[in-house]
């Protein structure tokens, strides 16, 4: 009964434990497959959230067809990019997957080998005992039996014996039956093991039927990530020939742009060149009116000169004959002569001469006429206008009459005093020397 009791508490374990692997295996795998269903969706979510990044075209100006054929390879580049980062996240979904049912397949096939181990040699043990029993059992028979020849050989001759004979039959026929019984009970238990054995045998042909199957499984899904890490190879492959065809386009169009700056600098440098040659124009028409005016300004001024010129030879005739004539009257009555002098910032003291280098004399009263030039603020390069100041020869008895130039009265009409004085302003002294003197 013992037997029985502890084979049964032990198949118990064994199939608790069995139905603990399974549900274990099975919540692993369900979770597993949870996590890779979120795992995927949160990949999806990401790469839908994922920002497509917008390439911009090399060249606005560039033409209809280039710019077209840059937007869609610029869109099949993003299209197999994409494609390729999907591939790679199922792709670790799917090598987590599998390493996951591979590990929770190993511990599930340990754990119930192992199992099934323990069993075995648990069964093999209490057949063990029960052919051990047995054995004890029908030693035990076949003492009763020839225990029972003695007796019945030994009936005839000791009658006497007889009751303790018989009852000593009894108690082995008592025996008898009671060891036929455990026989029974015996082969009965050791019925229900051997079923309990093929029961376990049949498991263990289940699971190895399941290993099988996950075996075939994960070769095909093997197969089925060769497959898709072979269209990786070919997408990537299709998108470096994208890339090489992009790479020639952009530089087509820079090529394109560089002739269109060239083309761009050329005319701004022909533009640069007639604005300049436009400016070099007006200058000489600037500095052609400039000499035309100066030229006419030279025009005037020279026959101004010529007017004055001869004006003065007018006066300079007038006054030789005056001179002649007073030569005349000095020879009758004492006149006396004078030296013109003078002297700017008190420098050396010069005296007026003729042009031919001889000093010229000044009789008494006569007129001498110093010309000025004047200061103009505008123009002081320029100035064409002088002013004439007159002066006479100091008589015998009166007044010498101013000393300085600027006291000189100015000849037909009084001299500006609105200009400004100049800063480098010479100061020019005039006086008159006998000429009888030494």
């Amino acid at each position: 009964m013992s037997l029985k009791a502890r084979s049964q508490s032990d198949l118990q374990q064994t199939g608790s434990s069995l139905d603990d692997g399974l549900s274990r295996s099975f919540s692993t795998s369900s979770s597993n497959l949870h996590k890779a269903g979120a795992d995927e969706v949160k990949g999806q979510s990401r790469s839908i959230r994922r920002p497509v990044r917008a390439v911009r075209p090399l060249s606005a100006a560039s033409a209809s067809g280039s710019f077209l054929q840059i937007n869609h390879l610029q869109g099949e580049l993003v299209r197999k990019r994409k494609e390729c980062e999907d591939l790679r996240k199922e792709n670790k979904h799917l090598s987590n997957e599998i390493h996951m049912e591979r590990i929770t397949m190993r511990t599930e096939n340990e754990l119930i080998m192992r199992n099934l181990r323990n069993l075995n040699q648990e069964l093999q043990a209490q057949i063990k005992e029960l052919k051990q029993k047995l054995y004890q059992s029908q030693q035990r028979a076949a003492l009763c039996s020839r225990a029972a020849g003695e007796a019945e050989e030994s009936r005839n001759e000791a009658e006497k014996s007889r009751v303790l004979t018989e009852a000593r039959a009894l108690a082995c026929q008592r025996d008898r039956e009671a060891s036929e019984a455990d026989r029974r009970h015996l082969s009965e238990e050791l019925q229900r093991l051997k079923d309990q054995h093929t029961k376990v045998q049949l498991s263990l042909t289940q699971t190895e039927k399941n290993c099988f199957e996950s075996r075939l499984k994960l070769e095909r899904i093997t197969g089925e990530k060769q497959a898709l890490l072979q269209e990786i190879r070919i997408l990537e492959g299709d998108r470096e020939e994208l890339r090489n065809q992009l790479r020639q386009v952009t530089q087509e169009n820079a090529q394109v742009k560089e002739s269109e700056i060239s083309s761009r600098r050329r005319a701004l440098v022909s533009e640069e060149d007639s604005q300049k040659a436009l400016q070099a124009q007006r200058e000489a028409d600037a500095e052609r009116r400039l000499a035309e005016r100066e030229r006419q300004e030279r025009t005037a001024e020279c026959l101004s000169w010529r007017q004055r010129y001869g004006e003065l030879a007018d006066r300079v005739r007038a006054q030789e004959d005056l001179r002649a004539l007073r030569q005349s009257k000095a020879c009758q009555a004492n006149i006396r002569s004078y030296f013109l002098c003078m002297t700017e910032s008190d420098q050396r003291v010069k005296i007026l001469k003729n042009p031919d280098g001889s000093a010229r004399n000044f009789t008494e009263g006569d007129p001498v006429y110093i010309s000025s030039p004047e200061s103009s603020t505008d123009e002081p390069d320029r100035s064409s206008s002088r002013t004439t100041l007159r002066v006479s020869a100091p008589h015998t008895g009166r007044d010498p009459g101013p000393s300085h130039f600027d006291e000189l009265p100015a000849f037909r009409g009084e001299r500006p005093d609105s200009a400004p004085p100049c800063r480098s302003r010479k100061v020019v002294e005039y006086f008159w020397i006998p000429a009888d003197q030494e």
